[in-house]
């Protein structure tokens, strides 16, 4: 099941019978009420909020955009510069710069992390997901959305652990909590945080 702002659209193989298809649909309401929502708030909250700044690390950087012969974008205290040739797109411009600058940094936080739990993963990449902050799969693959480098290091820290916490247990028994507990004492303050201010990070 795929949601954006505009539908719902469901994969299946084509034997796969319609009312298994149904049912599944029902099964998933709540949780389907529930990202359809968070989408068409995404859309409403783009309308209102000005284009010309964006968030990093926390922090507002004020957007200054100006014509050049070539690109380059440059951080300047909290501004951040952003030189676009005529015919750029200067939001594809601080989009580049956000995923470059999220590469390193999540990866880094990550390590950190898993320092302190003794394991690691066996694989790290970033995710372009509209719903998921992170995830780990059976073999230990680990993903951290990219757009998480809007947040503070304190919530992107949640976030590393929470996934970290799923190569000892994968699940979301009371034993894993435990386990975020260790890596993240604050834990659930921390995901309550992330959970106000989800929706505009989003927006990127």
């Amino acid at each position: 099941m795929t949601v954006t702002a505009y539908e719902v659209r469901i994969h299946a193989p084509s034997w796969t019978p319609r009312a298994e298809i149904e049912t599944y649909v029902l099964q998933q309401h709540d949780w389907l009420h529930r990202t359809w929502a968070r989408m068409h708030a995404h859309v409403r909250q783009a309308e209102s909020t000005p284009a010309n700044e964006l968030r990093y690390l926390g922090r507002r950087l004020r957007l200054d955009i100006r014509s050049s012969l070539f690109h380059e974008v440059r951080r300047h205290g909290n501004t951040l510069r952003v030189y676009a040739p005529l015919g750029t797109d200067a939001n594809e411009l601080v989009r580049d710069w956000l995923l470059a600058r999220a590469e390193r940094l999540l990866a880094w936080r990550l390590a950190r992390i898993a320092r302190r739990l003794g394991r690691a993963p066996s694989r790290f990449a970033l995710s372009d997901a509209q719903t998921q902050w992170g995830s780990c799969t059976r073999r230990g693959h680990i993903r951290l959305n990219w757009r998480l480098v809007q947040a503070p290091l304190a919530l992107i820290d949640y976030v590393a652990a929470h996934e970290l916490a799923h190569l000892v247990h994968l699940d979301h028994s009371p034993r894993f909590w435990a386990v975020v507990a260790e890596l993240c004492p604050d834990a659930l303050a921390r995901r309550a945080e992330l959970r106000t201010m989800g929706n505009s990070l989003f927006l990127v």
